[in-house]
């Protein structure tokens, strides 16, 4: 009897010990996938950028496109859906919805390191003001922007381009 529940012991705290590793890996790996769907890489439409087709929003419309984009519920996985798969995914639903957006690389500190990331900004135009609002594409957060050190801002058609260019070379 002693030896059954040691050896259910061992299991109970083998299953806690890898539970534990891979939440671990999720936090650390730069984006938090928020659910369980794999998304497969897909090839953007053919189409022109068309720059009439997008316009400042007001904060409640982005935070409506976010609510029904489903970009948040793809699994991260390393070397097939990053963080920069998140960030182009968000912009390219948007841009679709007609939402002025722009995908931004940075760097962050994370864990004691400086760490490349992606993130999406929304334009805002309302009333009382005109800005920016920052959203990390894996969990649809608002997030800082002064959390991050700007290495390069892609707007408009350059992040149109990067889009194709992003998911033909995924595709090979």
């Amino acid at each position: 009897m002693k030896r059954k529940r040691a050896i259910d012991i061992k299991r109970g705290l083998a299953f806690v010990i890898l539970v534990s590793l891979i939440a671990l890996l999720i936090i650390t790996s730069g984006c938090v996938a928020a659910g369980a769907q794999t998304k497969e890489p897909y090839t953007y439409s053919s189409e022109i950028y068309d720059a009439s087709k997008v316009s400042p929003a007001t904060e409640q419309e982005v935070l409506d496109f976010l609510a029904q984009d489903a970009t948040d519920k793809n699994l991260w996985r390393e070397g097939v859906y990053e963080c920069g798969h998140f960030s182009a995914d968000v912009w390219w639903n948007a841009y679709m919805q007609g939402l002025e957006a722009c995908m931004v690389w940075v760097k962050r500190m994370k864990w004691g390191e400086e760490q490349p990331h992606w993130v999406v900004k929304f334009r805002i135009e309302d009333k009382a003001q005109n800005y920016w609002l920052w959203i990390e594409p894996s969990s649809d957060e608002v997030v800082d922007e002064d959390d991050y050190a700007i290495q390069d801002t892609f707007c408009e058609e350059e992040a149109f381009n990067l889009c194709k260019t992003w998911w033909e070379e995924s595709l090979s």
